[in-house]
């Protein structure tokens, strides 16, 4: 691995099934081979692949979709998160994007891409915000929650505590200050 990194959206043209990818989770695999491409084509969701310049590997993949908070899906932290938000009462529903999938090949764990990952998508968000988004959610696997703590989200609720996911948001307002 060269330590530079290309971020390619999946297309139709994309060489997915001559493509080498394992990172040691059987549905985080599937989804990369087998639904990917499919939910991109229905509009569900947008797959981006992190190469290596060098040699064209795929070191790991994230897909992004449209979601939302609710003021009752976030009861137990909406206090910190809507008095930081103008004219709250008028709001029943929050913009976001969530984290479908994210996953780094086996062999480059630890090298910085999931890292790589999360800063572009906070970038994206918050310096190209097309749309309107405020958080980045993602239902993270109980064995990632430290990496997301690492990136700066934070728990939407104490209740999935002994789930195999737990609901995390980051609140892209915290951008303006770095």
């Amino acid at each position: 691995m060269s330590g530079q990194f290309r971020l390619i959206r999946l297309s139709n043209s994309y060489p997915l099934k001559d493509k080498i990818f394992d990172c040691d989770d059987k549905d985080l695999n599937e989804f990369f081979y087998q639904d990917s491409l499919l939910y991109q084509n229905e509009l569900l969701a947008v797959t981006y692949i992190v190469e290596d310049e060098d040699n064209d590997a795929v070191l790991g993949y994230f897909c992004v979709l449209n979601d939302k908070l609710t003021s009752e899906d976030f009861k137990e932290v909406r206090n910190k998160i809507q008095r930081k938000i103008p004219y709250r009462k008028h709001y029943k529903t929050y913009p976001c994007v969530k984290i479908g999938r994210l996953a780094v090949c086996e062999g480059v764990k630890k090298a910085g891409i999931g890292t790589f990952i999360i800063d572009y998508i906070k970038y994206s968000f918050f310096h190209n915000n097309k749309t309107g988004c405020r958080f980045i959610t993602v239902d993270a696997y109980a064995q990632s929650t430290g990496f997301y703590e690492k990136m700066g989200f934070s728990y939407l609720t104490e209740s999935d505590k002994s789930e195999p996911t737990r609901q995390m948001y980051f609140d892209l307002m915290r951008m303006s200050s770095i």
